[in-house]
């Protein structure tokens, strides 16, 4: 369904804004089909974020600082939401022996098993239905453009 049609809106002031609204209203259809997801897992998308972070440096521990640096979310809580996890059982939480004020992460076998169980949800849910590979290429490109 065309996006003007779903928020009944014929007008934009640009072709400009027209594609910003659009997109925020992309970003908030997928997130809401992953975040009802996520829910039956009893997590949120910044918690399999980390997961998916740490299984990527599995079997090697990664610092908090570095994870909190590649996330696709910028601005969470890094500490409460590996608090949650560590509770769950599926992270592990260790100090740096050689640099006491450095927090290390690693996932465990709980995590790795929740992961996969997951996976093929996830691995369907990021295909783009209706696009072909090119016009995948084509909208990461633009997507990169964008941002600068």
């Amino acid at each position: 369904m065309k996006f003007e049609d779903v928020i009944k809106q014929k007008k934009f002031e640009s072709a400009q804004q027209k594609a910003i609204l659009n997109l925020i209203y992309t970003h908030n259809w997928v997130s809401s089909l992953h975040e009802a997801f996520f829910k039956e897992y009893d997590l949120t998308m910044q918690q399999y974020n980390v997961l998916r972070i740490l299984r990527g440096k599995h079997p090697e521990s990664i610092c908090a600082g570095e994870v909190k640096e590649v996330m696709l979310d910028r601005n969470p809580d890094l500490t409460r939401l590996c608090d949650r996890l560590l509770k769950k059982g599926l992270i592990e939480r260790a100090t740096n022996d050689e640099n006491r004020r450095q927090v290390l992460l690693k996932i465990t076998k709980g995590g790795l098993d929740l992961l996969k169980e997951m996976d093929p949800f996830v691995q369907s849910s990021l295909k783009l239905n209706g696009l072909t590979e090119k016009e995948c290429l084509l909208l990461s490109d633009l997507l990169d453009k964008l941002r600068g």
